[in-house]
């Protein structure tokens, strides 16, 4: 993937969202979703909703889509069990996988589950390495990792290789400087999130514009001659009002993370922050997929 991120074709994910967890709701989200014109299917990673990997599993057989998770919490799993996992998942789905992964931000989930919420360096030195074990157990199929700060000596031989070689696409999403430049150069895929705070959540007002374009210049610093072989990904949220973001209207209306206006508007914004900042693969939340419809057919036209 040598494409220019400004020159290269626009993706679309879907957050499934199935509450109650019902089968035929989720593989009927799922076809609504193929026939739109969306890409990949996504499955965030929380212990108060229905595990990732077996509903992307569930989904991915009733559509041709890719699937993946945005993204995995670190924190829950050890890397050579996800590593096992991931890879059968890769398997039984014929090679469709995208793994997202990332450190960990839901402090009350952690602590509600017995998990000791670490401070932001521990957490994010544990994903680094858990990333770079799993690229390499997905490849060779073994992790030989040396005891360090992370992680205590793992040293696991004949795990399952992944059918997509060398691996899946790996995700890593990031708000500040260090953590975008390490997905800048160790990533398939970086995603645009908004600042986490040393306590847990995220700032939200980190999503203006301003705070884009300073992402976006750390991550294209970071990568260097990867710029090329990189896809930004953003998601959208829900419009949101100006006083519950803390941002004017103005600011509200050009934050990448929003997307307002009648289709022919939006496609001319999709366009603009494309050719601006390189983003080319937007991830919809699941009740925004009849307003992006006709948006999705447009721009791949």
């Amino acid at each position: 993937m040598n494409t220019p991120p400004e020159q290269r074709p626009f993706r679309f994910g879907l957050f499934l969202d199935v509450g109650d967890g019902r089968h035929d709701r989720l593989l009927e989200t799922a076809r609504r979703a193929e026939a739109a014109g969306v890409d990949v299917l996504l499955a965030t990673d929380h212990l108060g909703s229905h595990a990732a990997l077996p509903m992307l599993q569930a989904a991915a057989g009733a559509t041709g889509l890719r699937v993946g998770t945005m993204v995995l919490d670190n924190e829950l799993r050890h890397p050579a069990v996800l590593a096992q996992e991931l890879a059968t998942v890769d398997a039984m789905i014929g090679g469709r996988l995208e793994i997202g992964i990332g450190a960990g931000w839901n402090r009350t989930e952690l602590e509600a589950a017995g998990i000791r919420f670490d401070p932001p360096a521990d957490r994010v030195r544990r994903m680094k390495a858990s990333l770079r074990m799993l690229r390499t157990a997905l490849r060779d199929g073994r992790i030989d990792h040396q005891a360090d700060a992370a992680y205590p000596a793992i040293h696991q031989e004949g795990l399952p290789r992944s059918v997509q070689r060398p691996h899946p696409p790996f995700v890593v999403g990031g708000g500040g400087p260090k953590l975008l430049a390490f997905a800048a150069r160790e990533a398939d895929i970086v995603g645009l999130d908004p600042r986490a705070l040393p306590d847990g959540g995220s700032d939200p007002e980190d999503i203006t514009e301003a705070a884009i374009e300073r992402k976006i210049g750390w991550i294209r610093e970071a990568a260097g001659n990867r710029s090329a072989q990189l896809q930004i990904t953003i998601s959208l949220f829900e419009v949101a009002s100006a006083r519950t973001r803390g941002m004017s209207d103005e600011e509200l209306r050009r934050s990448p993370h929003h997307l307002v206006g009648e289709t022919g508007e939006m496609v001319e914004t999709l366009l603009a922050r494309r050719e601006r900042f390189g983003i080319s693969y937007l991830a919809l939340q699941s009740g925004q997929l009849e307003t992006m419809a006709p948006v999705i057919r447009a721009v791949k036209d």
